[in-house]
Protein backbone atom coordinates (compact mmCIF):
# COMPACT_ATOMS: atom_id res chain seq x y z
CA UNK A 1 0.00 0.00 0.00
CA UNK A 2 1.92 3.23 -1.15
CA UNK A 3 1.54 5.92 1.58
CA UNK A 4 1.02 9.71 0.70
CA UNK A 5 2.42 12.33 3.37
CA UNK A 6 0.20 15.52 3.80
CA UNK A 7 3.01 17.84 1.81
CA UNK A 8 2.66 15.52 -1.27
CA UNK A 9 -1.18 15.31 -1.07
CA UNK A 10 -1.24 19.05 -1.11
CA UNK A 11 1.32 19.21 -3.60
CA UNK A 12 -0.46 17.13 -6.20
CA UNK A 13 -3.81 19.03 -4.97
CA UNK A 14 -2.36 22.55 -6.00
CA UNK A 15 -1.30 20.89 -9.39
CA UNK A 16 -4.11 19.74 -10.38
CA UNK A 17 -6.03 23.02 -9.69
CA UNK A 18 -3.28 24.60 -11.68
CA UNK A 19 -4.13 22.37 -14.67
CA UNK A 20 -7.51 22.38 -14.11
CA UNK A 21 -7.53 26.91 -14.58
CA UNK A 22 -5.52 26.40 -17.25
CA UNK A 23 -7.74 23.65 -19.03
CA UNK A 24 -10.65 26.58 -18.98
CA UNK A 25 -8.65 29.00 -20.63
CA UNK A 26 -9.45 26.79 -24.36
CA UNK A 27 -12.14 25.02 -23.18
CA UNK A 28 -15.12 27.28 -22.00
CA UNK A 29 -17.11 30.17 -23.34
CA UNK A 30 -15.93 33.65 -22.02
CA UNK A 31 -17.52 35.19 -19.36
CA UNK A 32 -16.24 38.51 -17.67
CA UNK A 33 -13.82 37.88 -14.72
CA UNK A 34 -15.32 36.54 -11.51
CA UNK A 35 -18.55 35.68 -13.34
CA UNK A 36 -19.89 32.13 -14.36
CA UNK A 37 -22.27 31.24 -16.76
CA UNK A 38 -25.45 32.95 -16.25
CA UNK A 39 -23.10 35.75 -14.56
CA UNK A 40 -22.99 35.28 -10.90
CA UNK A 41 -19.83 36.13 -8.47
CA UNK A 42 -17.72 34.02 -6.84
CA UNK A 43 -17.53 33.61 -3.19
CA UNK A 44 -15.04 35.37 -1.07
CA UNK A 45 -11.69 33.01 -1.17
CA UNK A 46 -12.74 32.04 -4.74
CA UNK A 47 -11.92 33.43 -8.25
CA UNK A 48 -12.65 33.10 -12.05
CA UNK A 49 -10.45 32.81 -14.44
CA UNK A 50 -10.81 34.72 -18.28
CA UNK A 51 -13.17 31.88 -19.59
CA UNK A 52 -15.25 32.42 -16.46
CA UNK A 53 -16.63 28.99 -16.66
CA UNK A 54 -16.36 28.48 -13.51
CA UNK A 55 -15.39 29.35 -9.47
CA UNK A 56 -12.05 28.53 -8.38
CA UNK A 57 -11.43 28.68 -4.76
CA UNK A 58 -7.75 28.60 -3.14
CA UNK A 59 -7.04 26.04 -1.30
CA UNK A 60 -5.31 25.68 1.64
CA UNK A 61 -1.71 26.39 1.44
CA UNK A 62 -1.89 28.92 -1.32
CA UNK A 63 -3.78 32.27 -1.22
CA UNK A 64 -5.74 34.21 -4.47
CA UNK A 65 -3.77 36.88 -6.41
CA UNK A 66 -4.92 40.00 -8.55
CA UNK A 67 -3.75 37.94 -11.55
CA UNK A 68 -6.48 35.56 -10.54
CA UNK A 69 -3.54 32.82 -10.17
CA UNK A 70 -3.36 30.95 -6.70
CA UNK A 71 0.28 31.01 -5.48
CA UNK A 72 1.26 28.61 -2.69
CA UNK A 73 2.21 30.73 0.52
CA UNK A 74 5.83 31.34 0.72
CA UNK A 75 8.66 29.78 3.60
CA UNK A 76 7.69 31.24 7.02
CA UNK A 77 3.94 31.69 5.77
CA UNK A 78 1.00 29.66 5.73
CA UNK A 79 -2.63 29.98 5.01
CA UNK A 80 -4.69 28.25 8.22
CA UNK A 81 -8.10 27.91 5.94
CA UNK A 82 -9.32 27.81 2.49
CA UNK A 83 -10.77 31.05 0.60
CA UNK A 84 -8.01 32.89 2.22
CA UNK A 85 -6.84 35.88 0.28
CA UNK A 86 -3.14 36.65 1.57
CA UNK A 87 -1.10 34.32 3.34
CA UNK A 88 -0.33 34.87 7.16
CA UNK A 89 3.54 35.13 8.95
CA UNK A 90 4.32 32.51 11.03
CA UNK A 91 4.02 34.15 14.73
CA UNK A 92 6.96 33.92 17.01
CA UNK A 93 8.10 29.89 18.23
CA UNK A 94 6.86 28.58 15.08
CA UNK A 95 8.13 28.21 11.63
CA UNK A 96 7.26 26.98 8.42
CA UNK A 97 10.23 25.98 6.24
CA UNK A 98 8.41 24.44 2.85
CA UNK A 99 6.08 26.87 0.88
CA UNK A 100 2.07 26.52 0.90
CA UNK A 101 1.52 25.31 4.97
CA UNK A 102 -1.33 25.31 5.90
CA UNK A 103 -0.05 26.09 9.56
CA UNK A 104 3.28 26.35 11.00
CA UNK A 105 4.98 24.16 13.37
CA UNK A 106 6.22 24.92 16.68
CA UNK A 107 10.09 24.95 17.37
CA UNK A 108 11.27 22.08 19.51
CA UNK A 109 12.18 22.88 22.83
CA UNK A 110 16.00 23.96 22.63
CA UNK A 111 15.31 26.18 19.84
CA UNK A 112 13.00 29.44 19.34
CA UNK A 113 12.02 32.23 16.86
CA UNK A 114 11.89 35.73 17.87
CA UNK A 115 10.12 37.25 14.98
CA UNK A 116 7.40 36.37 13.08
CA UNK A 117 7.93 34.72 9.52
CA UNK A 118 10.63 32.38 10.33
CA UNK A 119 11.25 29.49 8.06
CA UNK A 120 13.64 27.78 10.89
CA UNK A 121 14.22 27.74 14.78
CA UNK A 122 17.30 29.22 16.13
CA UNK A 123 19.08 26.83 18.68
CA UNK A 124 19.81 28.24 22.13
CA UNK A 125 23.02 29.89 22.39
CA UNK A 126 25.34 27.59 24.52
CA UNK A 127 24.83 29.15 28.41
CA UNK A 128 21.16 28.71 27.50
CA UNK A 129 18.52 26.70 27.41
CA UNK A 130 14.25 26.24 26.81
CA UNK A 131 12.54 23.42 27.66
CA UNK A 132 9.36 24.47 26.15
CA UNK A 133 8.29 24.08 22.51
CA UNK A 134 6.96 26.82 20.40
CA UNK A 135 9.27 29.72 22.14
CA UNK A 136 10.50 32.98 21.07
CA UNK A 137 13.31 33.01 23.62
CA UNK A 138 15.99 30.76 25.42
CA UNK A 139 16.23 31.03 29.30
CA UNK A 140 19.67 31.56 30.90
CA UNK A 141 21.33 28.94 32.47
CA UNK A 142 21.23 30.20 36.49
CA UNK A 143 24.16 30.21 38.62
CA UNK A 144 25.50 26.40 39.40
CA UNK A 145 24.81 25.89 36.13
CA UNK A 146 26.27 25.71 32.87
CA UNK A 147 25.17 24.58 28.82
CA UNK A 148 28.31 24.39 26.26
CA UNK A 149 26.03 23.44 23.78
CA UNK A 150 23.60 24.87 21.79
CA UNK A 151 19.85 23.78 21.39
CA UNK A 152 19.79 22.06 24.40
CA UNK A 153 16.15 21.55 26.92
CA UNK A 154 18.41 21.99 29.59
CA UNK A 155 21.15 23.33 31.75
CA UNK A 156 23.60 20.91 33.19
CA UNK A 157 24.21 21.45 37.03
CA UNK A 158 28.32 21.94 38.28
CA UNK A 159 30.05 18.95 39.08
CA UNK A 160 31.41 18.20 42.22
CA UNK A 161 34.75 20.33 43.05
CA UNK A 162 33.34 23.09 40.81
CA UNK A 163 30.91 26.08 40.67
CA UNK A 164 29.75 29.11 38.25
CA UNK A 165 28.78 32.27 39.87
CA UNK A 166 26.94 34.01 37.38
CA UNK A 167 23.89 33.27 34.21
CA UNK A 168 24.14 31.88 31.28
CA UNK A 169 28.05 30.07 32.02
CA UNK A 170 29.39 27.84 29.11
CA UNK A 171 31.15 26.22 31.59
CA UNK A 172 31.72 25.59 35.09
CA UNK A 173 35.03 26.72 37.01
CA UNK A 174 37.53 24.67 39.31
CA UNK A 175 37.33 25.27 42.69
CA UNK A 176 40.87 26.18 43.40
CA UNK A 177 43.57 24.46 46.02
CA UNK A 178 42.59 25.35 49.42
CA UNK A 179 38.89 24.66 48.44
CA UNK A 180 36.16 22.21 47.49
CA UNK A 181 32.67 21.30 46.97
CA UNK A 182 30.83 18.25 47.35
CA UNK A 183 27.31 19.24 46.30
CA UNK A 184 26.67 19.78 42.22
CA UNK A 185 25.08 22.65 40.63
CA UNK A 186 26.89 25.39 43.51
CA UNK A 187 27.61 29.00 42.98
CA UNK A 188 30.61 29.20 44.90
CA UNK A 189 33.44 26.56 46.66
CA UNK A 190 33.95 26.20 49.86
CA UNK A 191 36.99 27.05 51.94
CA UNK A 192 39.03 24.42 53.88
CA UNK A 193 38.21 24.67 57.62
CA UNK A 194 41.07 25.17 59.94
CA UNK A 195 42.86 21.54 59.89
CA UNK A 196 41.92 20.49 57.11
CA UNK A 197 43.80 21.16 53.36
CA UNK A 198 43.25 20.84 49.79
CA UNK A 199 46.16 20.55 47.33
CA UNK A 200 44.25 20.27 43.87
CA UNK A 201 41.64 21.69 41.80
CA UNK A 202 38.35 20.55 41.42
CA UNK A 203 37.99 18.48 44.65
CA UNK A 204 34.77 17.28 46.26
CA UNK A 205 36.24 17.38 50.04
CA UNK A 206 39.45 18.41 51.86
CA UNK A 207 41.83 16.35 53.74
CA UNK A 208 42.52 16.30 57.47
CA UNK A 209 45.64 17.32 58.50
CA UNK A 210 48.39 14.31 59.51
CA UNK A 211 49.30 14.22 62.67
CA UNK A 212 52.36 16.50 63.34
CA UNK A 213 51.04 18.98 61.16
CA UNK A 214 48.43 21.88 61.54
CA UNK A 215 46.40 24.58 59.29
CA UNK A 216 45.21 27.38 61.26
CA UNK A 217 43.69 29.36 58.26
CA UNK A 218 40.74 28.51 56.58
CA UNK A 219 41.23 27.87 52.57
CA UNK A 220 44.80 26.42 53.38
CA UNK A 221 46.61 24.55 49.99
CA UNK A 222 48.39 22.63 52.48
CA UNK A 223 49.18 21.69 56.16
CA UNK A 224 52.26 22.75 57.67
CA UNK A 225 54.48 21.30 60.22
CA UNK A 226 54.29 21.41 63.92
CA UNK A 227 57.16 24.18 64.95
CA UNK A 228 60.06 22.86 67.21
CA UNK A 229 58.81 22.60 70.55
CA UNK A 230 55.24 21.79 69.36
CA UNK A 231 53.68 18.46 68.90
CA UNK A 232 50.25 17.42 67.78
CA UNK A 233 49.15 13.45 67.76
CA UNK A 234 45.32 14.14 66.60
CA UNK A 235 44.49 14.48 62.48
CA UNK A 236 42.59 17.46 61.40
CA UNK A 237 43.82 20.10 63.96
CA UNK A 238 44.33 23.84 63.01
CA UNK A 239 47.26 24.13 65.97
CA UNK A 240 49.85 22.44 67.68
CA UNK A 241 50.15 21.53 71.04
CA UNK A 242 53.25 23.39 73.12
CA UNK A 243 54.91 20.92 74.73
CA UNK A 244 54.56 20.70 78.53
CA UNK A 245 57.27 21.19 81.14
CA UNK A 246 59.57 18.96 81.06
CA UNK A 247 59.96 17.49 78.13
CA UNK A 248 60.80 18.77 74.35
CA UNK A 249 61.09 18.54 70.90
CA UNK A 250 64.30 19.67 68.64
CA UNK A 251 62.61 18.63 65.38
CA UNK A 252 59.61 19.52 63.23
CA UNK A 253 56.40 17.98 62.25
CA UNK A 254 56.31 15.84 65.51
CA UNK A 255 53.01 13.89 67.16
CA UNK A 256 54.91 14.09 70.30
CA UNK A 257 57.72 15.74 72.52
CA UNK A 258 60.06 13.67 74.79
CA UNK A 259 61.18 13.49 78.04
CA UNK A 260 63.75 15.31 78.77
CA UNK A 261 66.37 13.24 79.56
CA UNK A 262 68.22 12.65 82.51
CA UNK A 263 70.43 15.45 84.10
CA UNK A 264 68.34 17.86 81.95
CA UNK A 265 64.65 20.05 82.91
CA UNK A 266 62.65 22.10 81.25
CA UNK A 267 60.18 24.23 83.15
CA UNK A 268 58.41 26.29 80.33
CA UNK A 269 56.10 25.28 77.76
CA UNK A 270 57.41 24.84 74.74
CA UNK A 271 60.91 23.64 74.99
CA UNK A 272 63.47 23.11 71.69
CA UNK A 273 65.72 21.30 74.12
CA UNK A 274 66.18 20.80 77.90
CA UNK A 275 68.69 22.36 79.20
CA UNK A 276 71.77 21.12 81.71
CA UNK A 277 71.10 21.08 85.59
CA UNK A 278 72.98 24.01 86.90
CA UNK A 279 75.63 24.28 88.94
CA UNK A 280 74.10 23.37 92.76
CA UNK A 281 71.73 20.48 91.30
CA UNK A 282 70.99 17.77 90.26
CA UNK A 283 68.81 15.71 87.98
CA UNK A 284 68.47 11.50 88.67
CA UNK A 285 65.57 10.68 86.44
CA UNK A 286 63.78 11.88 83.08
CA UNK A 287 61.39 14.16 82.46
CA UNK A 288 62.10 16.75 84.91
CA UNK A 289 60.16 20.30 85.21
CA UNK A 290 63.18 21.48 87.62
CA UNK A 291 67.00 19.83 88.83
CA UNK A 292 66.64 18.67 92.20
CA UNK A 293 68.51 21.30 94.72
CA UNK A 294 71.66 20.23 95.72
CA UNK A 295 71.50 19.75 100.12
CA UNK A 296 73.43 21.44 102.60
CA UNK A 297 76.85 19.34 102.79
CA UNK A 298 76.81 18.84 99.26
CA UNK A 299 77.18 20.34 95.76
CA UNK A 300 77.41 19.98 91.83
CA UNK A 301 80.06 22.40 89.80
CA UNK A 302 78.97 23.79 86.24
CA UNK A 303 79.37 20.86 83.65
CA UNK A 304 78.00 21.06 80.22
CA UNK A 305 75.95 17.85 80.62
CA UNK A 306 74.74 17.94 84.41
CA UNK A 307 75.12 15.71 87.28
CA UNK A 308 72.92 12.58 88.27
CA UNK A 309 73.93 13.28 92.06
CA UNK A 310 75.55 15.81 94.33
CA UNK A 311 79.05 15.26 95.74
CA UNK A 312 79.40 15.52 99.43
CA UNK A 313 81.80 18.24 100.86
CA UNK A 314 85.26 16.94 101.68
CA UNK A 315 86.83 16.98 104.64
CA UNK A 316 87.86 20.11 105.71
CA UNK A 317 85.22 21.82 104.19
CA UNK A 318 81.05 22.34 104.29
CA UNK A 319 77.97 24.13 102.99
CA UNK A 320 75.14 25.20 104.87
CA UNK A 321 73.26 26.53 102.09
CA UNK A 322 71.07 24.24 99.35
CA UNK A 323 71.94 24.71 95.74
CA UNK A 324 75.64 25.36 96.07
CA UNK A 325 78.18 25.16 93.32
CA UNK A 326 81.48 24.38 95.62
CA UNK A 327 82.11 23.57 99.28
CA UNK A 328 83.60 26.43 101.80
CA UNK A 329 86.72 25.56 103.26
CA UNK A 330 86.83 25.11 107.19
CA UNK A 331 88.01 28.71 108.97
CA UNK A 332 91.02 28.51 110.98
CA UNK A 333 90.22 27.31 114.26
CA UNK A 334 87.35 25.36 113.11
CA UNK A 335 87.39 21.36 111.04
CA UNK A 336 85.28 19.26 109.30
CA UNK A 337 86.36 15.25 109.87
CA UNK A 338 84.01 14.06 107.88
CA UNK A 339 82.27 14.61 104.28
CA UNK A 340 79.18 16.12 103.59
CA UNK A 341 79.84 18.48 106.91
CA UNK A 342 77.14 21.21 106.76
CA UNK A 343 79.01 23.38 109.81
CA UNK A 344 82.86 23.37 110.67
CA UNK A 345 83.22 22.17 114.21
CA UNK A 346 85.23 24.97 116.62
CA UNK A 347 88.19 23.34 118.45
CA UNK A 348 87.59 22.39 122.01
CA UNK A 349 89.17 23.64 125.04
CA UNK A 350 93.41 23.06 124.77
CA UNK A 351 93.24 22.31 121.09
CA UNK A 352 93.07 24.49 117.83
CA UNK A 353 93.22 24.34 113.55
CA UNK A 354 96.05 26.88 112.79
CA UNK A 355 95.16 26.88 108.78
CA UNK A 356 92.17 26.43 106.70
CA UNK A 357 90.64 23.39 105.27
CA UNK A 358 91.80 21.16 108.11
CA UNK A 359 89.76 18.05 109.49
CA UNK A 360 91.15 17.48 112.75
CA UNK A 361 91.85 19.46 115.83
CA UNK A 362 95.76 19.39 117.03
CA UNK A 363 96.22 19.95 120.99
CA UNK A 364 97.91 22.97 122.03
CA UNK A 365 101.81 22.82 121.78
CA UNK A 366 104.02 22.61 124.83
CA UNK A 367 104.28 26.45 125.86
CA UNK A 368 100.58 27.54 124.81
CA UNK A 369 97.24 26.62 125.75
CA UNK A 370 93.32 27.96 125.10
CA UNK A 371 90.99 27.79 127.84
CA UNK A 372 87.48 27.90 125.96
CA UNK A 373 85.88 25.83 122.50
CA UNK A 374 85.97 28.04 120.26
CA UNK A 375 87.49 29.05 116.69
CA UNK A 376 90.24 30.80 118.82
CA UNK A 377 93.79 29.66 118.63
CA UNK A 378 96.09 28.17 121.31
CA UNK A 379 97.97 31.30 123.02
CA UNK A 380 101.52 31.30 123.95
CA UNK A 381 102.58 30.96 127.85
CA UNK A 382 103.48 34.92 129.34
CA UNK A 383 107.42 35.45 128.79
CA UNK A 384 108.87 34.04 131.92
CA UNK A 385 106.61 30.90 132.24
CA UNK A 386 106.60 27.16 130.80
CA UNK A 387 104.62 24.44 129.92
CA UNK A 388 106.01 20.93 128.88
CA UNK A 389 102.69 20.06 128.42
CA UNK A 390 100.56 19.53 125.33
CA UNK A 391 96.73 20.16 125.09
CA UNK A 392 97.17 23.04 128.21
CA UNK A 393 93.41 24.40 128.77
CA UNK A 394 93.92 26.87 131.26
CA UNK A 395 97.05 30.43 131.69
CA UNK A 396 97.27 28.94 134.93
CA UNK A 397 99.15 25.30 133.51
CA UNK A 398 102.15 27.63 132.38
CA UNK A 399 104.57 28.24 135.31
CA UNK A 400 107.11 30.76 136.51
CA UNK A 401 110.23 30.23 135.55
CA UNK A 402 111.83 29.77 139.14
CA UNK A 403 115.30 31.55 140.42
CA UNK A 404 118.50 30.94 139.26
CA UNK A 405 116.90 29.57 135.99
CA UNK A 406 115.64 31.47 132.61
CA UNK A 407 113.14 30.14 130.25
CA UNK A 408 114.03 31.08 126.81
CA UNK A 409 111.01 29.18 125.42
CA UNK A 410 107.89 28.60 126.78
CA UNK A 411 107.73 24.99 125.83
CA UNK A 412 110.73 23.91 127.03
CA UNK A 413 112.25 23.23 131.03
CA UNK A 414 113.64 26.00 132.19
CA UNK A 415 117.73 26.45 131.68
CA UNK A 416 120.53 26.44 134.58
CA UNK A 417 121.35 30.47 134.98
CA UNK A 418 124.97 31.09 133.59
CA UNK A 419 127.72 31.69 135.94
CA UNK A 420 128.35 35.18 134.47
CA UNK A 421 124.60 36.38 135.12
CA UNK A 422 121.55 35.54 137.85
CA UNK A 423 118.05 35.02 136.88
CA UNK A 424 115.73 36.31 139.16
CA UNK A 425 111.94 34.06 139.01
CA UNK A 426 110.28 34.80 135.53
CA UNK A 427 113.39 35.15 133.34
CA UNK A 428 112.90 34.66 130.24
CA UNK A 429 116.58 35.36 129.40
CA UNK A 430 119.33 35.64 131.76
CA UNK A 431 120.88 39.14 133.42
CA UNK A 432 124.55 39.58 132.29
CA UNK A 433 126.73 41.67 133.98
CA UNK A 434 129.81 43.93 133.15
CA UNK A 435 133.23 42.38 133.19
CA UNK A 436 133.99 44.43 136.74
CA UNK A 437 130.98 43.32 137.83
CA UNK A 438 129.85 40.49 139.64
CA UNK A 439 126.47 38.37 139.81
CA UNK A 440 124.68 38.43 143.79
CA UNK A 441 122.87 35.18 143.16
CA UNK A 442 120.83 35.91 146.42
CA UNK A 443 120.48 39.73 146.02
CA UNK A 444 119.60 38.75 141.96
CA UNK A 445 122.26 42.10 141.10
CA UNK A 446 125.28 42.62 140.03
CA UNK A 447 127.72 43.98 142.16
CA UNK A 448 131.38 46.07 142.18
CA UNK A 449 134.82 44.07 142.45
CA UNK A 450 137.70 45.20 143.57
CA UNK A 451 139.23 46.14 139.98
CA UNK A 452 136.17 47.81 139.55
CA UNK A 453 136.64 50.44 142.47
CA UNK A 454 140.76 50.70 141.81
CA UNK A 455 139.66 51.57 138.05
CA UNK A 456 136.88 54.09 139.03
CA UNK A 457 139.10 55.79 141.36
CA UNK A 458 142.18 56.75 138.85
CA UNK A 459 139.50 57.65 136.13
CA UNK A 460 138.27 59.75 139.04
CA UNK A 461 141.37 61.70 139.59
CA UNK A 462 142.35 61.92 135.78
CA UNK A 463 139.53 63.43 135.12
CA UNK A 464 139.51 66.05 138.16
CA UNK A 465 143.31 67.26 136.86
CA UNK A 466 141.52 67.92 133.73
CA UNK A 467 139.07 69.91 134.73
CA UNK A 468 141.27 72.03 136.83
CA UNK A 469 143.54 72.87 134.09
CA UNK A 470 140.55 73.60 131.49
CA UNK A 471 139.35 76.04 134.47
CA UNK A 472 142.79 77.86 134.64
CA UNK A 473 143.35 77.96 130.86
CA UNK A 474 139.91 79.63 130.19
CA UNK A 475 140.51 82.19 132.62
CA UNK A 476 143.76 83.48 131.47
CA UNK A 477 142.70 83.79 128.32
CA UNK A 478 139.67 86.00 128.86
CA UNK A 479 142.01 88.25 131.12
CA UNK A 480 144.75 88.58 128.17
CA UNK A 481 141.96 89.76 126.10
CA UNK A 482 141.09 92.39 128.51
CA UNK A 483 143.88 94.24 129.28
CA UNK A 484 144.61 93.34 132.61
CA UNK A 485 147.90 91.73 134.18
CA UNK A 486 146.94 88.69 136.13
CA UNK A 487 146.32 88.96 139.65
CA UNK A 488 145.96 92.55 139.24
CA UNK A 489 143.57 94.02 142.49
CA UNK A 490 140.67 96.27 141.20
CA UNK A 491 141.98 99.01 144.58
CA UNK A 492 142.07 101.87 142.54
CA UNK A 493 139.27 103.78 140.71
CA UNK A 494 138.42 104.02 136.68
CA UNK A 495 136.01 102.11 134.13
CA UNK A 496 135.20 98.70 135.45
CA UNK A 497 135.59 96.03 133.24
CA UNK A 498 133.46 93.23 133.39
CA UNK A 499 134.11 89.66 131.94
CA UNK A 500 132.76 86.15 133.26
CA UNK A 501 133.20 82.91 131.78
Amino acid sequence: MVKFSLQSVYGIALLLIYLKINLSVTGYPSCDSGIIENCTSCDPGTYANESGVDCYCCQVFGQCKIDSLCVPCARGYYNPASQKTSCVACEKGHYANVTGKQECDGCEAGYITNKTGSFECQPCAEGEFQNKTKQSSCNKCDPGGYQNRTGQEECLRCDTGHFSNHPASTGCTACTEGEYQNITGQTNCLKCSPGYFQDQKAQAECSMCKIGTFSKEEGSPKCEDCPKGEFQNVTGQPSCDKCHPGSYQNATGKSLCEPCQITHYCKIFGCHDCKPCPAGTYGNQTGLVDCLACPAGSYSPSTSSGVTQCTECPNGHHNDKKNQSSCVTCDSGTVCNKTGCINCDPCPEGEEADGRGLSECAKCQPGTYKTAAGPSLCQECPDGTYNTNSGSQTKQDCLLCPEDKFCPSSGDNPQPCPASAYCPAGSSDPEFCNTLLKPNKIKMNCEVTSSFIVVMSVIGIVVLVIGVFVTYRVRRYYRLRAGQPDREPLTKSGTHVYTGL
